[in-house]
């Protein structure tokens, strides 16, 4: 079995760099929402910790959720790149980092 290579592949620009692999390996979408929440993450709570002294995880978390949301939705507006699955699951662990963020007790 033969692999269309990307100068097969019918897309130019930023779309054909991520929708070939997406096509290639269907998880590549949900890892790199994953490692993009990650980086926010740990920048987010590395910030507040080197500016204020003291960092809150659950403030960045949401925060991260919240980013990768809309990095989520925005990728919608590109065909047959991401699935209805993936937002789905992202909306709802922002709702549910919301959810964590309101009822923690380390809010100021």
């Amino acid at each position: 079995m033969t692999y269309e290579t990307f100068t097969e592949f019918n897309a130019s620009g930023v779309e054909g760099l991520l929708t070939y692999p997406a096509q290639i390996v269907p998880i590549f979408i949900p890892v790199l929402l994953a490692v993009f929440f990650l980086i926010i993450a740990l920048a987010s709570y590395f910030s507040q910790k080197r500016l204020g002294g003291s960092a809150s995880f659950v403030s960045s978390f949401a925060v991260a959720s919240y980013v990768t949301t809309v990095l989520a939705i925005a990728m919608t507006l590109i065909p047959n790149l991401i699935n209805t699955f993936v937002i789905i699951v992202c909306l709802v662990i922002s709702a549910l980092a919301t959810l964590w963020l309101y009822i923690s007790k380390d809010r100021e």
